[in-house]
Order: C-alpha cells, then structure tokens, then sequence
C-alpha cells in the first residue's frame, strides 16, 4: 500500500499537524549499556486501536507512544542538528508501526521507483536486526514521495551484500508532505511518515524475526538523511555523471578504428586529432565540475541518527539500539 498527500497549509496549522511527533507525549531519551558502549533504549507500546497508514500519525495511540527526540548527527558537529526529526513506534499481532517527523524547508526527491537509489537523496530509514547478530537484518527507506528500498542485508562486515530483489511482503507506507515536493521557491515545513511492517514477512527471512512477545527486546536503528544542497544540486550531479560515458564511448572509439586500421594512434587524421583532444578536454572540466558539486552535495547533507554511529555509513549493527516491546 504506497499513499501520498501534499498540503499547503499555515503555519500554526502545519506546526499543529506535526505537532502530534514534535510536542505530544514522554521523550524518550533513555539509554541502555551494550559491548559496544551505551545505544538507545525504547519501549514499544502495544497499540490499544488500529493504525491507519496514511501519512497522518493522528490516531491516539500515537499521541501517547513515547517520542524520541534525540536524533544524532553520525560524523562531525555532533551537538548541531539543524533539521530535527522525531520518532516514535508501537505493535500490535500483525504489525511494527514506525512514525517520522522531519522537519524540512525545502523538500525534494527525484526518484519514484521501488528500489531507485533513495539514499543518494532525502529519506527516513529504518534498520531492524531482531536477533542482533549483524546478519540477515532489514533495512527499509521512504522520500518524500513515499518512493521506497527495502531489502534484507546478509551482512555488514567485511564488505556490505544484500539482496535488494528482497521486498517486505505486506509492507505498507504513507507520507504526508506540509508544504510543496520539488518547489525550492516555496517554503515547506515538513513531511511525516507512516510505517506498518508485518510480522510475517520477516519470519523465516529475518533472523530473528519471528513476532515477538512482551519483555523481548530486538536490535533496531532509525535514520534520516536531510540534504539542503536541493534538487537542482541533484539534478546537475546526475546530468555530468550521464554525460560522460558517450564522450568516453566516442574517444575510444575514434582511437579504436584507428588503431584496427593503421596498428597506431599516430595516423590520426588532422579532424579526429581535433575531436579526441577536445573530448580529453571536456572530460577534465565536466569531472572537475563533478567532484565540485560533489563535494558540496555532500558538505550540505545532514546524516542522523537514533543511535549514532560514530563512523561513516550506517551499515554498524553493533551501534543499533534496543527496543523492548511492553503491553
């Protein structure tokens, strides 16, 4: 089930709407001692009525989950977060419900597709090791869009394989944006996020991932990646990256039939000189422009955490937190 909504509200409304994450209920801000130092601690309610996945977070039972409001960055300038977000879980027989809220003035995507590569853009995510082992855990994300990757991630260490052909059977999302997608003249306040993860689809797949009982406890982290360089910024990364592969394909190409022809490079004709040393040249600039954009892509991206890392990457399921799931 993939749902989306767009509003264009006022202020005092849309901070009103997000209020339901952002100011209703007990923080969460607890902690819990694992071998790799102090991770987040969360009791996961069970919800005493039905959650309908639409994007809205206004049932009551989310009101009085606990919230989680210290959101992480993972790499530098660990004590700024310019772009808060907030969090907050329960379950009940069937399902895992997550909510987000994400603060944003300026919210964009550019992929729709399941399994497109969100994590190069604006996305909430949700890791779950139930087990803890590092092995055989899920991992999901949602843009702004409501676009999502979900896949199952055989292990992390010493090099990341997963199998992104994996999809959660039943899985259900809903976004509701407060503001506009893609409109970086207006100013957007946020967007909210509705997660339900059937229990069934991560028994036998997940270790681990059988439906729990009161007083077990899993391993899980949350994450959001928020990138004010815009999509425009996106766009021009993308557009030199597909521009370069022709003008490759082109050089060797010309040197190729050269080469087949006369066995060296040296009879280039006077034009197909010309042309390789002009491709040579264009290559230089757009790679150059390239690496500039970036680096800024990446200076202007803001990478939090529930349970920071403290590295770069997200894939450290030792830094995961716990939950334990109560009546």
């Amino acid at each position: 089930m993939i749902e989306m909504q767009r509003h264009i509200k006022k202020m005092p409304a849309v901070l009103a709407m997000l209020g339901v994450l952002l100011a209703v209920g007990g923080a969460a801000g607890e902690k819990t001692m694992t071998d790799m130092g102090a991770v987040g601690f969360y009791a996961v309610h069970r919800t005493p009525t039905p959650i309908t996945i639409d994007g809205r977070l206004d049932e009551p039972a989310w009101q009085f989950a606990e919230q989680i409001n210290g959101f992480e960055r993972i790499l530098s300038d660990y004590g700024r977060v310019e772009h808060p977000t907030r969090a907050r879980m329960l379950w009940d027989d069937d399902h895992l419900y997550i909510g987000f809220a994400a603060l944003d003035p300026d919210i964009w995507a550019i992929y729709t597709q399941r399994n497109d590569p969100l994590w190069t853009e604006e996305v909430v995510e949700v890791f779950i090791d139930p087990d803890g082992s590092g092995k055989n855990y899920l991992e999901l994300e949602v843009n702004p869009l409501n676009a999502v990757v979900d896949l199952k991630v055989e292990r992390a260490y010493p090099r990341l394989q997963a199998s992104v052909d994996w999809d959660i059977a039943g899985l259900q999302t809903a976004v509701q944006i407060y503001g506009t997608v893609n409109d970086s003249l207006s100013r957007d306040y946020g967007w909210t996020v509705e997660i339900a993860i059937p229990w069934t689809a991560l028994e036998g797949e997940i270790d681990g991932g059988q439906r729990p009982e009161p007083g077990d406890e899993w391993r899980l982290n949350l994450y959001r990646i928020e990138r004010t360089g815009g999509r425009r910024l996106k766009e021009n990364i993308e557009a030199l990256k597909a521009g370069i592969p022709p003008l490759e394909t082109e050089k060797d190409s010309i040197l190729t039939t050269v080469i087949e022809v006369h066995g060296s490079p040296e009879y280039l004709s006077a034009m197909e000189q010309n042309r390789v040393d002009q491709i040579r040249e264009e290559l230089v600039e757009m790679r150059m422009e390239l690496e500039t954009l970036q680096d800024l892509h990446h200076e202007r991206t803001e990478y939090t955490a529930w349970t920071p890392t403290w590295r770069q990457g997200f894939h450290h399921p030792e830094r995961f937190g716990v939950v334990r799931f109560v009546e």
